[in-house]
């Protein structure tokens, strides 16, 4: 059995090129917030499924991830971590029964509001605007990948031009304009947010859980902690008024272009169908890319400040002990309450159940986190306490 392909150039059907221009949905809609928070997005180009720019509504905030966030000290609750947030520490990179503890700060001290001597200095502090919480980084992969696709579709359009392809000319010139038109209609940039300056800011420790079992202590002050986990996550977009018309017209030239790509000559429809397999392949190569390489932060620094004993929650620390040296919930949990010394935050966020056994389990980890005794058998523990209450049951 001989398996038979086209024999010559003709042969080859590459009517539904058109389509290629619109697969990629996913990669392009994981690119769109670093893509469009800056002004080269506007450069006319070729970009995979332009129509994933496409929103019914102008945005008026970010996306967020699904998580259980609990101030320490505030009790304030949260089940939505802010898109900044997860680009500061990505949650998804927790592992299952992970611990990790987090300190983040502003990078301008606060005590230097008190250093200053003069009225005008003070006044200074007040007048000076607040550093954004997160811009896009100006050499960062999607800005190149911007100027590099424009050169790439300004070589397609010469191309066409020269082999006197009238439809492929004018699909590359509406394809171009039709992601310069989305891109304008969705270019963002991040809100600076107010800046509080008081002479002393009370801890605002937050505890971040996900549904893999995972802890996220995150050390900060209260001004931090309103500001990343428990305020708006606000946004600015560039065009206000007019967004449904852009989007009315960009659609509609996107379409007209779609069709006169299947119109185009076999070597401009082959070097369309080459192109934009080359962007898909790209461009989910960048979405891969970790949040640091497309963003920076000037109003936050961050350590990980995680202790040595906890770094390895999510894994088998002793195997010769089922219960202390196996990851579990319960073992994580108690490494999270033995960094915050409280656990008021474990029934507000419903981290453990209400019932008078966890409630004693509770008293005990919260006595021993508070005297120092990071080697309390607490799975153990809790195993007892559970047993002898339903022993009285029985």
């Amino acid at each position: 059995m001989v398996l038979e392909f086209p024999n010559s150039r003709n042969d080859w059907k590459l009517d539904a090129v058109g389509l290629l221009a619109v697969i990629g949905e996913t990669t392009t809609e994981t690119c769109v917030e670093p893509m469009t928070a800056s002004y080269l997005c506007l450069l006319p180009r070729l970009i995979p499924a332009p129509q994933a720019l496409i929103r019914p509504n102008r945005r008026i905030a970010l996306a967020s991830v699904s998580a259980s966030i609990v101030g320490v000290y505030s009790g304030t609750t949260m089940s939505q971590l802010s898109y900044i947030s997860n680009q500061i520490h990505p949650i998804a990179m927790l592992p299952t029964f992970g611990v990790r503890v987090l300190q983040i700060k502003h990078r301008q001290d606060p005590d230097a509001l008190r250093r200053q001597t003069t009225n005008l200095e003070k006044m200074l502090n007040y007048i000076e605007p607040p550093l954004p919480m997160m811009k896009a980084k100006l050499i960062s992969p999607h800005n190149i990948l911007s100027v590099a696709t424009t050169l790439l579709t300004l070589g397609l359009l010469l191309w066409a031009i020269i082999i006197e392809d009238g439809p492929a000319t004018t699909a590359i010139v509406l394809l171009a304009s039709a992601t310069t038109i989305f891109c304008a209609a969705s270019l963002w940039s991040p809100s600076a947010g107010p800046r509080s300056r008081f002479s002393f800011v009370p801890p605002g420790d937050v505890v971040i859980r996900t549904k893999e079992g995972s802890f996220l202590i995150v050390k900060c002050n209260e001004e931090v902690s309103r500001e990343l986990y428990f305020g708006t996550d606000e946004l600015r977009q560039a065009i206000t008024t007019g967004f449904g018309l852009c989007v009315g017209i960009g659609t509609v030239v996107f379409m007209v272009a779609v069709i006169l790509m299947g119109n185009s000559s076999w070597t401009m429809q082959a070097a369309l169908a080459v192109t934009y397999l080359l962007l898909n392949a790209v461009y989910w190569f960048v979405a891969l890319l970790p949040s640091t390489t497309h963003w920076e932060f000037p109003r936050y620094e961050w350590e990980d400040i995680t202790p040595e004993d906890a770094r390895d929650a999510e894994k088998v620390t002793d195997q010769e002990n089922q219960r202390e040296g196996y990851p579990s919930f319960t073992r994580s949990l108690w490494f999270a309450i033995r960094e915050t010394k409280r656990t008021g935050w474990v029934s507000r966020s419903g981290a453990a159940p209400e019932t008078d056994s966890w409630k004693v389990w509770l008293e005990e980890a919260e006595r021993n986190a508070v005297n120092g005794n990071r080697s309390w058998n607490a799975v153990e523990r809790k195993n007892q306490i559970l047993n002898s209450a339903r022993g009285d049951v029985e």
